[in-house]
C-alpha cells in the first residue's frame, strides 16, 4: 500500500500544468510588439523609397527641361529683344534660329528665320511653355506651343551675370545662364531642386 501511494504521489507531482492567462498575455503583447516594428520598418522603407523617387520625378523634369533649352540656344543665331507679342526677360528668351528645310538643313543663315520663345505662361505661372513661330511657307518647323514643364518656381535667365531684361545689346549675347528651380509635393513634404547651367551660342563662339 506504501508503495502504490509513493507511485500516486509521483505522478502528482510530475503532471503537466496548462498555460497560464498572465503567459498568454505577454506572449500576445511580445508578438504584437515585433509585429508594430516589422510593420514601422517597412512603412519607413517605403516612405524613403518614395521620397527618392519624388525627388528623382523632379531633378529627372529639370534635366529634361534645360536639355530642351540648351539646344535651341545652341542652335540660335542670336538672343533678340521682342519678336511678335514676345519681349525677352528674365522669366522670357526669343531666339532667333534658322528656318529648315524638308530635310533639316539650314536654308539661308543670314536672310530665313523662325523664333522659338520660352516663357512662364502669366496665367499659370508654374508652367513654362515652348513657343515655335515658324518661317510660314519656307521652313519645315511648324508653329506650335507646348508646355514643357509644369511645377515651376522660378525660370531666371541673365548673361555674363546681367539679367537678360537688364542686356543693352542683345547682338552681344554670346551665352544665356539659366536658373530653374521646381518642386513637387508628395507625402506631406515638399521636395525643391534647383539647376543651374550656361550655354553657348555657336553662331557667337570665336
Amino acid at each position: 500500500m506504501i508503495l502504490k501511494k509513493s507511485r500516486k504521489s509521483e505522478q502528482r507531482k510530475f503532471q503537466p500544468t496548462g498555460i497560464t492567462l498572465v503567459e498568454v498575455l505577454i506572449t500576445v503583447s511580445i508578438v504584437s510588439f515585433m509585429i508594430l516594428a516589422m510593420l514601422s520598418l517597412y512603412v519607413a522603407g517605403q516612405r524613403y523609397y518614395m521620397n527618392g523617387s519624388a525627388r528623382s520625378d523632379v531633378l529627372r523634369d529639370n534635366r529634361h527641361v534645360l536639355n530642351y533649352i540648351s539646344r535651341d540656344i545652341k542652335e540660335a543665331i542670336q538672343v533678340v529683344p521682342s519678336w511678335d507679342v514676345y519681349a525677352t526677360s528674365t522669366e522670357c528668351i526669343i531666339l532667333q534660329v534658322p528656318s529648315l528645310d524638308s530635310n533639316g538643313i539650314i536654308i539661308d543663315i543670314s536672310s530665313q528665320f523662325d523664333y522659338i520663345v520660352y516663357r512662364l505662361n502669366s496665367e499659370y505661372p508654374n508652367r513654362l511653355e515652348r513657343i515655335i513661330d515658324a518661317n510660314d511657307g519656307v521652313s519645315s518647323r511648324a508653329d506650335s506651343s507646348r508646355t514643357i514643364a509644369t511645377r515651376v518656381n522660378s525660370f531666371q535667365l541673365s548673361s555674363a551675370g546681367v539679367e537678360l531684361s537688364g542686356v543693352a545689346d542683345f547682338s552681344q549675347v554670346a551665352c544665356v545662364d539659366i536658373t530653374l528651380i521646381t518642386t513637387q509635393n508628395l507625402l506631406g513634404r515638399t521636395f525643391q531642386e534647383t539647376l543651374k547651367t550656361g550655354v553657348k551660342l555657336r553662331n557667337k563662339s570665336d
